[in-house]
């Protein structure tokens, strides 16, 4: 089961990593082309506007895994380890709550999107795809999240130190 964890989060983040670079790498040719040769894609800005959104809620979704996301720690450093996991507890079961709330209405959405047959403009691509990963990625925040809450309710349980923020999961 490791081995598959593993292989997963390598994948997260190899597609995380390689459509920046090449998010990057199209914008350039893209000015290029634009400036030199007076020639512009027509797709690309929808396609980097789609792109974009998958890559957004992609990373979102690691910034959870390894603790990335901006938080307030100041109060929950000064406190005792059972309550900073109580604290941390509670914000990791509102933010599921939240981010499973978000996966299901993008779901009923992608597939409102799937029923009236919309494309987008420029590529034609179904507009399912374009919303689709809104709700696959915010699932797998909201996993992970419960993962979150889950170990702090253990620590508290079991009166197990605070660990430091930004540690990935196993």
């Amino acid at each position: 089961m490791r081995r598959v964890l593993r292989a997963l989060n390598y994948l997260e983040e190899g597609v995380l990593a390689l459509g920046l670079l090449g998010l990057a790498l199209m914008a350039f040719v893209e000015v290029v082309t634009r400036y030199l040769f007076n020639h512009s894609f027509t797709w690309f800005e929808e396609f980097s506007r789609y792109f974009c959104v998958f890559l957004t809620f992609l990373g979102a979704s690691l910034g959870v895994k390894y603790g990335m996301h901006f938080s307030m720690d100041y109060v929950v450093a000064r406190v005792g380890d059972r309550t900073g996991h109580a604290m941390r507890l509670a914000g990791a079961l509102i933010g599921a709550v939240l981010f499973t709330t978000v996966a299901w209405l993008a779901w009923e959405h992608a597939l409102k999107m799937r029923r009236f047959g919309t494309t987008s403009a420029a590529m034609g691509l179904p507009m399912f795809w374009a919303y689709l990963p809104i709700a696959v990625f915010s699932a797998t925040l909201s996993l992970r999240l419960l993962l979150q809450a889950w170990r702090h309710g253990l620590g508290l349980v079991r009166g197990l130190p605070l660990e430091e923020k930004g540690e990935a999961e196993s």
